[in-house]
């Protein structure tokens, strides 16, 4: 088998293991340059990608090598340009206007968009403008299951997770999916509050049935944020019968919330059981290779051009949802118009990140936190020695009280990843990097750990 052969073979093994956005990131636009007397010599594109590959991904692109070869290969990243040069148009980068405008999904004949205007629909929020990662993989995965047999296999589909993850854009990918397949099916998506504003306006002006014919003669409905109806008694009541007449119809049913059902307060238990019927799945914040692919999807929508290491640096910083991975991106983009800089690289990032965090920093110091006192108190707050904190035990009590701590310098007074890594114990920065992000997740979706969180920072 020649080399280049057994390098298709073994980036299509790691494609079917990996998660999109990893893969995109870290194997995509990898090269094998040899192979001899079970050495393997890999070229990375940047320093960036050699370090990561050797300290994060070595045994699955060795697993996969030795698959092929049947061998026992060592491998050697190196840094070099590959044949895949950024410059070359690729599948995604050809459907790129040539006007820069974002890229829509907008199907086609234009009958198509009607529909998916009258549904309500989006005509962004498709399967093929969506970055899947680690983080909505399995929600990915299950929506797809949906689109193949509506009302049957997941039914109620319920998904939650914080704000920006993502929800409503998968919810409504699975509309125009549907849609596309069928475009006789009947389907609407509404905010549950614009469910509540209907069904008080039909109160009024005395037309409740045709309230229940636009809402019960539906195919699939697609309800955002249902937990805005909790506490409203009257619209929990009908729309606890419009979702009995529809699943008892077969009709597919989606619904988002900011947290799962057993834990909206004030929803009736018969909703909550309904809900739970079905699959719930949550969608959690994008870990660091999912914002590189996303900040790359949404440079090449918006036509910027962005270097790899200023994608890179800026999931780095911005470990956040993807509406404020956008936000900042949109910020980085007018900026460099307005220097007229062509390609975003790291270093202007960096100079516009400084910049325009100096506040935040200034806000710090006045409050007199440093990094040994958030240490000494986070120490007491978890009955630990700061020796300890910052030392090499990997028990599983002081792993969890240095991840908070880690997070808390981070977010707190700013340091960078490498200086909260060698104050606890001298750990690199991609240690430090999984700490923050494990805590971000957690966030949005345990309130334990918020609760833990302000508990603490109320003692600085």
């Amino acid at each position: 088998m020649d080399t280049q052969t057994l390098w298709k073979n073994t980036v299509a093994e790691l494609k079917s293991l990996l998660a999109p956005a990893v893969f995109q990131t870290f194997v995509a636009k990898t090269q094998l340059l040899s192979l001899e007397d079970s050495k393997a010599i890999i070229a990375c594109p940047n320093a960036y990608l050699v370090d990561m590959n050797k300290k994060r991904y070595y045994h699955l692109f060795k697993t996969a090598l030795d698959s092929q070869t049947k061998q026992n290969t060592t491998l050697d990243f190196i840094l070099q340009a590959t044949t895949q040069d950024d410059s070359t148009p690729t599948k995604e980068s050809k459907k790129t206007p040539k006007n820069n405008l974002p890229l829509f999904d907008i199907p086609k004949p234009n009958t198509s968009l009607n529909l998916s205007v009258k549904a309500g629909l989006h005509p962004k929020y498709t399967f093929e403008t969506l970055v899947v990662g680690n983080s909505n993989n399995f929600a990915f995965a299950a929506a797809q299951g949906i689109t193949k047999t509506p009302g049957l296999l997941y039914n109620p589909f319920f998904i939650w997770g914080g704000v920006g993850v993502g929800k409503t854009h998968l919810m409504q990918a699975i509309g125009h999916e549907l849609l596309k397949k069928n475009p006789d099916l009947k389907i609407r998506y509404f905010p549950a509050e614009t469910f509540g504003n209907d069904l008080i306006n039909a109160l009024k002006a005395k037309n409740m049935n045709q309230f229940k014919d636009k809402y019960r003669n539906l195919d699939c409905i697609l309800v955002d944020d249902i937990q805005f109806i909790a506490g409203k008694e009257y619209i929990q009541e009908e729309f606890f019968h419009t979702f009995n007449a529809l699943h008892m119809a077969g009709k597919q049913i989606v619904l988002t919330s900011d947290r799962k059902p057993s834990e909206i307060q004030s929803l009736e238990d018969r909703l909550v059981s309904r809900f739970m019927g079905g699959l719930t799945v949550d969608i959690q914040l994008p870990d660091f290779e999912m914002r590189v692919a996303i900040i790359n999807q949404k440079a090449e929508e918006k036509g910027i051009r962005i270097t790899t290491e200023a994608s890179q640096y800026m999931a780095d910083n911005i470990v956040s949802n993807i509406r404020d991975i956008e936000g900042k991106l949109q910020e980085v983009s007018v900026a460099s118009m307005a220097n007229r800089v062509g390609e975003v690289d790291a270093e202007f990032v960096k100079n516009y990140f400084s910049t325009n965090s100096s506040e935040s920093r200034i806000q710090a110091s006045d409050s007199k936190l440093t990094p040994r006192h958030i240490i000494s108190v986070c120490a007491k707050h978890f009955d630990i020695k700061t020796g300890d904190l910052c030392g090499k035990s990997r028990k599983k009590e002081l792993v969890s009280a240095r991840h908070v701590t880690a997070y808390l310098l981070l977010t707190e007074i700013n340091l960078p990843l490498e200086e909260v890594g060698r104050l606890l114990g001298g750990r690199d920065h991609t240690s430090i990097m999984h700490a923050r992000d494990k805590i971000h997740n957690d966030l949005s979706t345990n309130p334990q750990i918020r609760t833990l969180i302000n508990n603490i920072k109320s003692q600085f």
